[in-house]
């Protein structure tokens, strides 16, 4: 793509997709009566620079409560894949219904720690399961913080257990409302991206799901350019029409 082709193609999706980080300027211009001073206000933004388009945070489902339950290898791949797509993601998730029972986890975590962009890891837990010696190791490394559900009926023994291994944690309200439509992070299954929570799970769960609806970077086999702008596509398109009435539960 030649540097006219990324800005006319920036000019078009920025404007089109409500972008989040969208300056204020850009509501007080309109784009088709003053191209010129548009163009300059662009020129002059992050959004210009295309590794800047990327999403601030990924959340990497592990399992659900479905059965859903990530194939370490397909994981390991597309992460790879993934991480090179994103100049300046530095914060990953790992979310499902209780992380600490994937098979694989001090694996995964581990391959996440090697990535030398991603300085701040956060790993969900749903408060019923005690971590095992071997996922306290991991979980103490620099960079990781454990955020348990307080919900769960193990809270309390997890607790004393983070402060006896000084492991980094905190202790929330389990999320019921989506907001991911209203801010720039996506949901990574394997190798797709998407953009709603709700349905990445379905997904996963083996549900139908629009193929709109996420990104498969593995399969596009596209130039890191060209995947690096469905990257921006998928994690800056405004919300389906019938988002902002959504009433499903946010459960994983």
């Amino acid at each position: 793509m030649t540097p006219k082709q990324r800005k006319k193609y920036l000019i078009n999706r920025c404007y089109s997709a409500q972008y989040a980080k969208l300056p204020d300027m850009f509501k007080e211009v309109n784009a088709l009566r003053y191209p010129g001073l548009w163009i300059s206000i662009l020129s002059n933004t992050e959004l210009f620079n295309i590794q800047n388009l990327t999403p601030d945070c990924t959340d990497v489902l592990l399992n659900t409560k479905g059965g859903y339950s990530a194939n370490f290898e397909n994981l390991e791949y597309t992460m790879q894949v993934f991480y090179e797509l994103n100049y300046y993601m530095h914060k990953m998730r790992f979310i499902g219904d209780d992380v600490l029972n994937y098979p694989d986890f001090e694996r995964v975590i581990k391959l996440t720690l090697r990535l030398p962009k991603i300085k701040y890891i956060e790993v969900v837990c749903s408060g019923n399961t005690v971590p095992t010696q071997a996922q306290c190791d991991v979980l103490r490394n620099p960079g990781m913080k454990a955020v348990v559900e307080s919900t769960g009926s193990k809270v309390a023994e997890i607790e004393a257990l983070f402060v006896e291994k000084d492991i980094n944690y905190s202790v929330r309200e389990p999320e019921n409302k989506c907001t991911y439509c209203e801010n720039t992070h996506t949901i990574f299954v394997e190798g797709k991206i998407f953009r709603c929570p709700i349905s990445a799970v379905e997904y996963a769960d083996g549900e139908e799901v629009e193929e709109k609806s996420y990104c498969d970077i593995v399969a596009r086999k596209l130039e890191i350019k060209d995947l690096r702008l469905a990257i921006f596509d998928i994690t800056n398109d405004p919300p389906p029409a019938d988002c902002a009435n959504c009433n499903k539960q946010f459960a994983r």
